[in-house]
Formats: structure tokens, sequence, C-alpha cells
């Protein structure tokens, strides 16, 4: 299996998708920034040890409002990129959003030409609490799913699109990213929503998570990174420096490392 790990931003006119062929991958599988108040408002991060506690001026253990050190996307900035993943997509095209976005991203995409689907939802079993007390927390996310018109094939039969993981770290680890999806939940997707040979993109490949599950699988992948580190981060892991293999998949690794 292949892949291709661009260090820059997915929507450039000379380097990012618009340098790709209409039709040119498979499926596109990708987690993009979330809404403005997804970053800035009710994101808590236990803190953890005296010393970054007293750095901090508060208790040990107290949970304080981190914002994700990441730009949220902006509507022009949702609407281009729709189009491009319309465009180039021969088949699904899924999208982890935030719920008040799901409408959003289904409008954008239906104008970039393909055909709204639904939207799935990703439950996360011990997500963070509502830290105020005052309102009910979130505990899931949701995956706008979309396919180019006409027929329309998937490997998960008649099953519901509910899908059940612990966010956690990754492969049982630390987080390599903020907003890291889980390995196993990214390589469920991958299996439903594609074959073997296929190729995956992922335009806002964060540390490389959805490529991860595409190699380990017999996809091959096709991904940007806007941000240097998380780049540097997906590319070893996608050479499998960071990755244990598949148990049932041995062999897989040496392909591509």
């Amino acid at each position: 299996m292949t892949f291709a790990l661009v260090e820059g931003d997915c929507l450039h006119p000379l380097t990012g998708l618009a340098c790709l062929a209409d039709r040119s991958v498979d499926h596109v599988i990708t987690d993009p920034p979330y809404e403005a108040d997804a970053h800035t408002k009710g994101r808590r991060t236990k803190v953890d040890g005296w010393r970054k506690a007293m750095e901090l001026g508060v208790r040990d253990g107290i949970c304080v409002e981190t914002p994700l050190p990441f730009v949220a996307i902006t509507d022009e900035q949702r609407v281009a990129a729709a189009a491009q993943m319309a465009r180039v997509a021969r088949r699904w095209i899924l999208v982890f959003c935030q719920v008040e976005a799901s409408q959003k991203w289904a409008q954008a995409l239906i104008a970039g030409g393909v055909q709204y689907i639904r939207t799935m939802i990703w439950v996360k079993p011990g997500a963070q609490p509502q830290f105020t007390g005052d309102r009910p927390g979130v505990g899931y996310e949701s995956i706008v799913v979309a396919h180019r018109k006409g027929r329309k094939r998937w490997n998960g039969g008649g099953r519901v699109g509910v899908f059940t993981f612990s966010k956690g770290g990754t492969d049982g680890k630390t987080a390599h990213h903020p907003t890291t999806k889980p390995l196993p939940l990214m390589r469920e997707l991958v299996d439903l929503f594609s074959d073997p040979g296929e190729l995956i993109c992922d335009p806002y490949a964060g540390s490389g998570s959805t490529g991860v599950a595409a190699l380990m699988l017999g996809r091959n992948f096709l991904g940007w990174e806007i941000d240097a580190g998380y780049a540097t981060t997906a590319i070893r892991r996608l050479r499998g420096d960071e990755v244990r293999p598949d148990p049932r998949q041995p062999s897989l690794f040496g392909a591509y490392v």
C-alpha cells in the first residue's frame, strides 16, 4: 500500500485539492476543524500535578478552559472544501462535525454536486461532562455522509450508522492531536465504506489516524495537514514508526515502511 501526506493547506490553489483531477480518489473521510464555539467554549482539561497547578494558579486536579490550538473553520472554507471533496471523490464522502454544523456541511456538499445521504453519530462513552452543571453535556459527534449521485454500495448491509468508541488515546497511548479520533473507529469506517486497494483522501489529516487505518486495511492514502508538527507526526505514524501492526494482518506494515 502507498501513502502521500502533503504539508500544507488543502485549499491552496496550486498544491491543494485543486491539483487533483475530477474523481481521482475513491473516498474522502475527514475531520475538519469545527465551528468557533467548539474551539473556545466549554473545552476543559484536567490539570494534573502540583507544579502545573501552581503555574496556572489553580488547585491540583481542577479543570480549566483550554481552547483548541488551531483555527476554527469558516463558512467560506467549508463551502470551498465541500466543493473540492465533491469534485474529486468517486464514491463516498464522510465528514466529522458538531451536530450544529451537520446541515451546513450537507448543504455545502449538495451545492458541490453530490447527494447528501444522512448524518451518522459517534457516541463517546465517558465523554467530558458539562462542568457548569446547568445543562446536559454532549456525548457524541456527527458524521455527515454524502455520495456521488447514482448507485451506492457499502460493506455494512442494513446496520445503523451509530458507532460507539471511547475517545481515549490512539492505540491505547496518549493522543497525538487534541481532536484525535480513535483508531478503532477510523478502522471501522474505512472497512465499511471502502474496499481493499482503493484510495482514501483526508484533506484535514491531523496526526494521520485516517491514513493509518487505511493502510492497515489494505487501502492507499492521500492527505493534507497544514500544521508542520502534526504533519511530521502523521508521516511517522504512516510509516509505522509509532503504530503496532494489526495482529490479523501482520505483513501490511512491511509493504509501506
